[in-house]
């Protein structure tokens, strides 16, 4: 049974045949004579691990201290090894408050708590077996990319010729969308959900065209899997509808019989994450559509062209979505889209039947499968699953291009130009930026932990700790406090993040009170998508009294609704009191005294 057609008796599929090309270039006939076919999975497995060889190296950072103090059974409230990523509920949000891990500008309902029981799972065994040991959690995550590479390319064998299976394979396997996951191991439930994705789909396809009940459990059981890692294996719904989209011949009950395999495991996911009141409330970072759906929907479009270019160009969103260049760089994008559509319309035009249908399967689920994956602020660590469509299509471009078939001219003009775009984009480009992300992020890690181990040294022990920090950087509010002791994970007495933003200056009108004041057009918190504590719909009023763990915030004035000048009264005499100030710059923690009563100071990164 075909993707096209069905039958009541069908017959296993097998690959298409590989089309030898007359004009292949000698470099190609060079290698062919040289590399044994059985070489090839070992080569792309070395290329992994060449390409990927930054991330194993990684240290732990944001939530990873968060789930290692949850762990230890020190975070405010107790966790199950299968609720790891419960960060703020309930139950806890009070304590994080009051400690300082919530900043002031918290929203009173923030929730941030996500259902991935077996991810969460998986991190607890990576401390119960391997300690704090990083290179053992991150080989751990290494090993599920290699379940992934596996799955893309046993099912790009199936449903592509050979060379252009090939190439997909090393365009999405080598692609930057799975650096953040092997380098950020609280993000390694993105590969687990993919690697049960893509072996899922696989036993999808073969139950749907060959049949069987057999078949059609153990897709079951693998998208099971997949959604148990976490909400990214809802994106596979984008490729099951696509297939039933494209699929002919099939009767209504049919068609709902063979999506059986897919909606039981759905249904029974999405039941238990409503029952359990799981998904984030409150926050700017994250959009949940089934429990805010006016600011998911206020956020698609935008979301939705990032994660499109960044998939198909490899462009995180940081790239072009920048200040003035903005229009700029949407406009090359649309232009680069359009001629990627010349050379697909080429290379569809010459495929056979079969793979006709495959590629817009393939290419419609790409698109599809980014609806779910709008909940959140774009990177490149959401688009795995859609890069997953988007390579095939590249490699059957790239082979059309560069391995025609003895009976079809070698591609030339724009389809030719955008073949070398799409090959460059996703063979060279894509395995360098992955490796450079993998290395930057590694980085970062060993910087932010060697600021906070002398942040540390200054404060002594973090249960005496009260930290006062003038202006933190991203991470501050929430994930300082769990990073400060690496043994222990013990939380500081109070961490009182005061802004989150560029230039501050500090006056102090008496002994026990702060005025931080930002810039004339600028806000203390930070707005909108940038905001994980505060969505853009919960603004402040004028005098408004927030609590924070040493005292009380009054917002003093306002920038369209957020604070711009807010007056920090502490519960004591700041220079009697054993708390110590700091600021974060781009070169860690330094000290920062609050200036002498009426008198102020300016504070940057």
């Amino acid at each position: 049974m075909s993707l096209l057609t069905s039958s009541p008796d069908p017959e296993p599929s097998s690959p298409p045949p590989e089309d030898p090309g007359a004009g292949e270039s000698p470099i190609v006939r060079w290698l062919a004579a040289r590399i044994p076919r059985r070489a090839g999975l070992p080569l792309l497995l070395l290329a992994g691990l060449a390409v990927f060889w930054p991330t194993l190296w990684g240290g732990f950072a944001l939530d990873d201290d968060v789930h290692a103090a949850m762990v230890a059974g020190t975070y405010p409230a107790p966790r199950a090894p299968w609720d790891l990523y419960n960060l703020v509920d309930d139950t806890s949000r009070e304590a994080l408050r009051a400690s300082g891990a919530l900043p002031w500008w918290t929203s009173p309902d923030l929730t941030i708590r996500f259902f991935r029981p077996l991810a969460s799972a998986l991190r607890w065994a990576d401390y119960a077996v391997f300690g704090d040991v990083p290179f053992a959690h991150h080989l751990h995550s290494f090993l599920w990319w290699v379940v992934v590479a596996l799955g893309a390319r046993a099912l790009y064998r199936r449903l592509l010729p050979a060379r252009a299976a090939a190439l997909a394979t090393v365009a999405f396997v080598l692609a930057p969308c799975h650096a953040i996951p092997l380098v950020w191991l609280a993000n390694r439930e993105a590969l687990v959900s993919l690697a049960f994705g893509v072996w899922g789909l696989l036993a999808y396809l073969r139950a749907r065209e060959e049949g069987g009940v057999g078949r059609a459990l153990v897709a079951s059981l693998l998208f099971a899997g997949a959604f148990a890692a976490g909400e990214y294996g809802l994106a596979l719904t984008g490729y099951v509808i696509a297939f039933e989209l494209v699929r002919r011949g099939d009767s209504l009950s049919r068609r709902a019989l063979g999506l059986l395999p897919f909606v039981v495991p759905l249904g029974v996911y999405l039941a238990l994450r409503s029952a359990l009141h799981y998904g984030p409330v409150g926050s700017g970072f994250y959009a949940d559509p089934l429990r805010d759906p006016a600011l998911y929907l206020q956020y698609a479009p935008s979301r939705f062209v990032a994660l499109l270019l960044d998939g198909w160009f490899a462009l995180d969103r940081e790239t072009f979505f920048v200040s003035l260049w903005t229009a700029f760089f949407v406009l090359v994008s649309l232009v680069g889209l359009a001629v990627v559509r010349l050379a697909l319309r080429v290379a569809y035009r010459d495929a056979d039947a079969e793979v006709r249908a495959r590629m817009v399967w393939l290419l419609l689920g790409s698109t599809i499968c980014l609806a779910p994956l709008l909940a959140v602020v774009p990177s490149s660590r959401l688009v795995g699953v859609s890069v997953l469509g988007i390579a095939p299509a590249v490699g059957l471009v790239v082979a059309r291009a560069w391995l025609p078939a003895s009976s079809l001219p070698r591609m030339g003009g724009l389809a030719g130009l955008a073949a070398t775009l799409l090959a460059f984009v996703h063979l060279v480009h894509g395995p360098a930026s992955a490796w450079l992300t993998g290395q930057a992020y590694r980085d970062s890690t060993a910087r932010e932990s060697a600021h906070r181990a002398e942040l540390l040294a200054k404060v002594g022990a973090p249960g005496d700790a009260r930290l006062v920090v003038m202006r933190g950087g991203a991470s501050a509010p929430f994930h300082l406090p769990f990073s400060l002791d690496a043994a222990g994970h013990v939380l500081p007495r109070s961490v009182s993040v005061l802004a989150q933003t560029g230039h501050v200056l500090a006056r102090r009108p008496g002994p026990n009170t702060l005025e931080l004041i930002a810039g004339r057009n600028d806000t203390l918190i930070p707005l909108g998508e940038a905001n994980i504590y505060r969505d853009l719909h919960r603004t402040f009023t004028e005098g408004e009294v927030i609590p924070f763990a040493e005292g009380r915030a009054t917002v003093r004035a306002l920038v369209h609704g957020w604070p711009r000048i807010v007056e920090f009264e502490f519960d004591h005499d700041l220079d009697a009191t054993p708390l110590h100030f700091t600021t974060e710059t781009f070169g860690g923690f330094v000290d920062a005294p609050p200036p002498a009563i009426g008198m102020g100071a300016p504070f940057d990164p």
